[in-house]
């Protein structure tokens, strides 16, 4: 009870600022996107200090911040391919920041530890400004954020009443068959009512709504496959009865790239 109290609190500071932020864009989105971005790469590669691995902090913050930051601004200048071009850059500097770590027996790991970070969190988290430009008011952004919510709530309460078979119980022992299967199928309601509000066909918006529930739910896993790797509960306490901001975020920067393309690619081509 006391845990629920607690994210009910922190809901309630949160939530307005981060729907504010969203529906003015602009210069408040790109910050609330930057340190959320920023505060989830420092507690990844603090979870893997845990496991005695040595990422370049300096290099991940920066890229982080750049790929983000870019991101905003190669939207107001068409810079938009280039986005990619970026990546090669951040690979080669990451590769090169090694050289200084001193570690020789164990470059690689850090190497890898470092660029995941950045892509995980860094290159991800940037998906956040290309999805807000596609909407006048950031519509799907709110379609991402209503239909993870909507999951992960449904997926909770389901599986507290009527889970029975586990999902995965060598990563994540408390989540269920069950649970997963009516956070789908919430998602998939909230989806095509939120879509079709927007504009989207039944069609693009229950597809849409398939490929959010099954890439938010295989981002909270991969998020608990590395907090059970390195032996934590959660990826910080900086959020008040939720974890950290990456336990928060887990969901949303998984489905994030997903929902850009299926628009770019499939809806508006």
């Amino acid at each position: 009870m006391i845990n629920i109290r607690l994210r009910i609190i922190t809901s309630i500071i949160a939530v307005p600022i981060v729907l504010a932020c969203i529906y003015f864009g602009g210069i408040p989105f790109l910050l609330l996107v930057l340190t959320l971005a920023l505060i989830s790469i420092n507690e990844f590669y603090n979870m893997m200090r845990v496991k005695d691995y040595l990422p370049a902090y300096y290099v991940g913050n920066f890229f982080t911040g750049f790929f983000i930051v870019f991101a905003y601004y190669a939207l107001k200048k068409s810079w938009e391919p280039a986005h990619s071009a970026i990546l090669t850059g951040a690979a080669l500097v990451t590769m090169i920041a090694t050289l200084f770590l001193k570690r020789p027996k164990e470059a690689i790991i850090d190497i890898a530890v470092t660029f995941l970070g950045m892509i995980y969190v860094g290159w991800f988290f940037s998906y956040f400004l290309f999805i807000r430009a596609l909407s006048e008011r950031g519509g799907y952004i709110f379609l991402l954020l209503a239909t993870v919510l909507t999951l992960d709530t449904s997926a909770y309460f389901a599986g507290k009443i009527f889970g029975r078979h586990k999902l995965f119980p060598s990563i994540s022992p408390k989540k269920t068959i069950e649970g997963a299967v009516v956070g789908l199928v919430s998602c998939l309601v909230v989806a095509v009512l939120l879509g079709c509000f927007l504009g989207l066909s039944f069609f693009h918006a229950l597809i849409l709504g398939v490929l959010i529930g099954i890439a938010s739910q295989l981002g909270d896993l991969f998020e608990s496959l590395i907090k059970r790797d390195a032996g934590v509960k959660d990826s910080s306490n900086l959020f008040p009865g939720h974890g950290g901001f990456l336990d928060r975020m887990d969901s949303y920067i998984f489905a994030a790239p997903v929902v850009y393309y299926y628009l770019v690619w499939v809806v508006f081509k």
